[in-house]
């Protein structure tokens, strides 16, 4: 038997005392309203009733159940027992439980539902049920959902029937993005020849629509819902403008799924739903090669990728980048032409994993937004987020162009040659081994530095490193050191972050540097640990200082798994350790070989033999001007 919460509560009551209760004693126990608990009484005895119990009621006196002994306590606390169990199974008692129930009962009845009756299905008050109408108001405006009240009927949802559909799509989702169900959900299918969502795939591989695993789930709840809300007599009457996708392929794949579907269910969709399963198929796919580019997503490209190298220095010159990106540019477009979604179950990580990347989708974000003058999702970003830094890790620096000047026999020389090119394979490439006497016939500019196990005494218009005739392990160590002074690694532009750079910093001593730094890496990496600990400021070993108002502070440990270097420009100058100092860069980086403090350090100390250069930034201190004359400097 389904016991409601008013039943239960005076029910425990009666059995906990021996005398008899008033209305008024069980109203002020329970808290429920007095002229309720009259109302409640009567359900109260049958119930009691149904279970061999006697419920005696005096005037005057009040309530008691008659006859009892410990036995029959025993067996009555049990069963009230049980019935609270199948009500916190069945009920949602969590304020988010309960609004996503009080959701979908508004969505699913499709008509006025008073709050009063809301409030009796989840035993609770009808204000707890106000407040989370007030929530629930405010959550549905994303979805173009709205609340209509009308008096003594209640209240409703209005909207479009694919509207009404998108939050519970949502709320399935992330269930399973909560409870890591995703490879479960679609094992289920997968290992069920027989099951409906298993055709569905096997529909949607045999027509070379390609999809993450993350986004079949997302079309599969989609169309589950699609399904239900079809069966309760929801369906949609009427189609977006469908020019931009006309003539597309999954038209005839939807129509194939909700021909196997009727077949197998007996649930008819009409042209409207299998328009609106084809637009699913459409945004949700992530073949490349299907989509014609438009105008619109060209234009957008060329301005997105203008302002990111505007703003960070920053570029992606492959022709083959620009074209999957115009694909995915168009995607979004498309995404939010039909307010759909490419879902991402890892966007609230990303920010901090892949921070310059995320501010590269920023950036994109804001521009697309600009034209079409709608926000991006957080899925969007998530997933621009994920192709930029995929486009930023693939852009190895080019290997660096070597003369090897070898005076001995041609069996030395090539020995020589191959052991240099085993260690630094990925580094450099010797392009010609040639005699010392024949230096000054080369084109100097066809090379980035000569290696010579000859000493060279002249001036060169490229540098130069000399090494032993017989080459051991301290040879190669000195031309991995000279590479990583000459050249970075790493560009420096995917170092940096913009939001990790600030200027006219008003600090009046050295010891307000690590407060501001903190406050940067904080808004940053909101979990990362006070820079207090892990730096003792006035230790020289970390803090170093070059000519001319530079200085660097090394921490003892980095502080997460990213690259971090971030720069203040003070205002005005400070004094540590008897020098001036104005430009401070933070160094916290995974650099094993210490590649790119190598790199960053020669910059400075090229830097302090051009004073201009470090007036420029000061006068001009944007992050752009600061990369900039960073790598002219290089």
């Amino acid at each position: 038997m389904n016991l409601k919460k008013n039943e239960i509560e005076i029910i425990k009551l009666l059995i906990s005392t021996s005398h008899y209760l008033t209305s008024y004693d069980i109203a002020i126990a329970t808290g429920i309203n007095r002229r309720l608990v009259r109302d409640e009484m009567a359900n109260v005895k049958e119930i009691l009733k149904s279970f061999d119990f006697e419920l005696v009621s005096k005037t005057s006196k009040g309530y008691i159940i008659k006859g009892k002994c410990s036995d029959s306590i025993s067996r009555l606390e049990k069963i009230i027992a049980d019935a609270e169990r199948q009500r916190e199974s069945v009920f949602p008692t969590l304020p988010i439980e309960r609004r996503n129930y009080i959701l979908k009962r508004l969505l699913d009845k499709n008509d006025y539902i008073k709050i009063d009756t809301l409030a009796d299905e989840l035993l609770t008050s009808r204000s707890t049920i106000s407040s989370d109408l007030k929530r629930i108001k405010h959550d549905i405006k994303k979805y173009h959902l709205s609340f209509k009240q009308k008096p003594n009927y209640g209240i409703c949802i209005v909207g479009d029937e694919v509207d009404k559909r998108r939050p519970l799509g949502d709320y399935l989702f992330t269930n399973l993005n909560e409870s890591k169900m995703f490879y479960d959900y679609l094992n289920s299918y997968i290992t069920q020849s027989d099951s409906l969502e298993n055709g569905i795939i096997d529909i949607i591989k045999k027509n070379n629509i390609e999809m993450s695993d993350i986004t079949l789930c997302d079309f599969l709840i989609c169309l589950s819902v699609s399904t239900s809300r079809i069966m309760l007599g929801h369906v949609i009457t009427k189609s977006p403008d469908l020019t931009p996708i006309q003539g597309r392929m999954e038209f005839i794949v939807a129509k194939e799924i909700a021909t196997f579907i009727e077949n197998r269910i007996n649930c008819h969709f009409n042209d409207f739903e299998i328009n609106q399963i084809a637009i699913q198929l459409i945004c949700k796919r992530i073949t490349t090669d299907t989509t014609l580019h438009n105008r619109q997503s060209y234009t957008l490209s060329k301005e997105i990728l203008q302002e990111i190298e505007k703003q960070t220095l920053i570029r992606f010159d492959s022709s083959g980048f620009f074209s999957r990106f115009q694909f995915y540019v168009e995607t979004v477009l498309l995404c939010i032409t039909y307010n759909e979604k490419i879902r991402h179950p890892l966007y609230d990580e990303l920010k901090t994993t892949y921070p310059l990347a995320y501010e590269l989708a920023e950036i994109t974000a804001n521009i697309i937004e600009k034209h079409v003058h709608q926000p991006l999702s957080m899925s969007s970003l998530a997933f621009f987020t994920t192709i930029f830094n995929t486009a930023i890790n693939s852009q190895k620096p080019n290997k660096k162009k070597v003369l090897f000047l070898c005076g001995l026999d041609v069996a030395s020389t090539k020995l020589n040659t191959l052991i240099i090119q085993e260690r630094f394979k990925n580094q450099i490439d010797i392009v010609k081994t040639s005699q010392y006497y024949k230096i000054f016939e080369e084109d100097f500019s066809a090379y980035d530095f000569i290696i010579s196990i000859i000493p060279i005494h002249n001036d060169l218009p490229i540098p130069h490193i000399n090494i032993s005739e017989t080459i051991d392990q301290d040879d190669l160590d000195k031309i991995q050191n000279y590479l990583s002074y000459y050249f970075s690694k790493n560009r420096l532009e995917t170092l940096f972050h913009p939001k990790l750079y600030k200027d006219k910093v008003k600090l009046k001593s050295y010891k307000g540097i690590i407060g501001e730094f903190n406050k940067l890496l904080k808004a940053q990496y909101p979990s990362i640990k006070s820079l207090k600990s892990n730096i003792i400021i006035d230790n020289q070993e970390n803090f170093i200082t070059f000519p001319y108002k530079l200085a660097i502070i090394k921490l003892n440990k980095v502080l997460n798994n990213n690259n971090i270097l971030s720069v203040l420009l003070l205002e005005k100058p400070i004094i540590y350790n008897k020098q001036e100092i104005q430009i401070i860069i933070l160094f916290s980086c995974l650099d094993n070989n210490r590649y790119i403090y190598n790199t960053l350090t020669n910059i400075l100390n090229n830097l302090s033999s051009h004073p201009e250069k470090t007036d420029e930034i000061l006068t001009n201190p944007s992050y752009p001007r600061f990369l900039s004359i960073l790598k002219e400097n290089q």
